[in-house]
């Protein structure tokens, strides 16, 4: 059954140039313009929706490309900045590290086929349910006990128990949000990852929200943030039906504008008064800025059918690899001229061109922005031991040009 469209105020039509400009002014307030960027963690999470984190380099180089200065990226392991974020599976399955007020929304909008997933999991394996009840119980225990402690010795402490059922049941009790992950590493080359109970790292988390007010606090804040979006966009971001996004975008009661682009043949969807703030802006502040962006970084994420926005005339397979995940990409004026990576071997960035039009000016600007990312990439590197699995930022596509 085909679901219509959701309720708009108004149509507005807009040309290569005007759709740039509108580009421009929504990255300018995720901390990607030419201002500089965000004094704080937290502010950097608010403005971007989370911080996507499957990978081990991504929360920092994401932080890394809003932040004022690389001391900002330094603090993503504070005890402070961890009492006010927590990491959990929400949009897509995916890992994302997120402010209180919205991790309770993105984890109840998208727990039900999460924890389906999990459930399955469990009757293929055949364990009894009162086996994972009973489990769940005595994880709870030990971690009231004990605090923050790694799956082995979970599994460990728990004699008795055959390890994979200990692993469902874990798997199980955080997707529900009774455990919370932390990487309780010092670099953003390391996993040290521990299990916690989340009444006791995150007392403020609220998970008791109904499933549709969390969906429509999600959606607005999706469309706040990265609207002008369509509904295919939000729909892959959030691994949520189109009827559901249509459902929360009527429910806000937010009036919403249509807005016609040469980015797509379907309509994207903004907030008319971010619309209203975009017109009475005038013309992005100039210079403009190099942002090197991480690896699955949420500003090329959150897209999917209007992704010429920041590609332009680069072929998709340039920016996003065979399984859809976001390439570090190298953005300047709001659109991809490259793409980077970490060099393991030497400790800095690498980087390859798309355009060959890239003006010299432009150049020098990436150069000396990829100093400033190596040199921060460095502050945060961990040197006593590298995960070697999710260390490296795409070293098949270290360039051959280095900076």
């Amino acid at each position: 059954m085909s679901v219509a469209p959701p309720a708009v105020a108004g149509t507005h039509r807009l040309d290569a140039r005007e759709a740039s400009s509108l580009w421009q002014h929504v990255l300018q307030r995720q901390g990607l313009g030419s201002r500089p960027g965000f004094t704080s963690i937290p502010a950097i999470t608010d403005a971007t929706l989370g911080l996507h984190a499957a990978r081990l380099p991504s929360p920092y180089a994401t932080v890394l490309a809003r932040a004022a200065t690389t001391d900002v990226a330094l603090g993503l392991w504070a005890e402070a900045t961890h009492r006010k974020l927590i990491t959990l599976r929400c949009m897509r399955r995916t890992l994302h590290t997120l402010p209180l007020e919205l991790a309770g929304s993105a984890h109840i909008a998208t727990l039900h086929y999460r924890e389906r997933d999990a459930l399955r999991r469990i009757m293929n394996a055949g364990c009894p349910d009162r086996l994972i009840t009973e489990l769940t119980r005595r994880i709870e225990d030990l971690l009231g006990e004990h605090g923050h402690l790694g799956h082995r010795q979970i599994e460990d402490r728990l004699t008795g128990a055959a390890p994979y059922a200990v692993r469902l049941a874990l798997k199980l009790a955080w997707e529900r949000g009774t455990l919370a992950y932390r990487n309780r590493s010092g670099g953003w080359n390391r996993e040290v990852r521990t299990f916690a109970l989340t009444a006791t790292t995150h007392p403020e988390l609220d998970l008791a929200v109904g499933r549709h007010s969390a969906t429509s606090h999600l959606i607005e804040a999706y469309f706040e943030r990265y609207g002008p979006a369509s509904l295919r966009d939000a729909t892959w971001w959030s691994g949520l039906s189109r009827g559901a996004i249509v459902d929360a975008l009527d429910r806000v009661g937010r009036p919403l504008i249509e807005v016609l682009t040469p980015w797509a043949a379907a309509p994207v969807y903004l907030f008319r008064d971010r619309f209203d703030e975009f017109t009475s802006a005038g013309p992005a502040p100039s210079p403009t800025r190099v942002h090197f962006l991480a690896h699955e970084d949420v500003a090329l994420k959150a897209y999917a059918e209007t992704r010429t926005r920041y590609l332009g005339e680069v072929a998709e397979c340039a920016a996003f690899n065979r399984i859809g995940e976001a390439l570090p990409a190298v953005l300047i004026g709001g659109q991809v001229v490259a793409t980077w990576s970490w060099d393991v071997r030497r400790h800095e960035v690498r980087y390859a061109y798309h355009r060959s039009r890239t003006g010299s000016l432009d150049r020098e600007a990436i150069r000396a922005e990829a100093k400033r990312v190596t040199l921060g990439l460095r502050r945060g590197y961990d040197a006593g031991r590298v995960n070697s699995a999710n260390a490296g930022l795409r070293p098949e596509l270290v360039a051959s040009a280095a900076p």
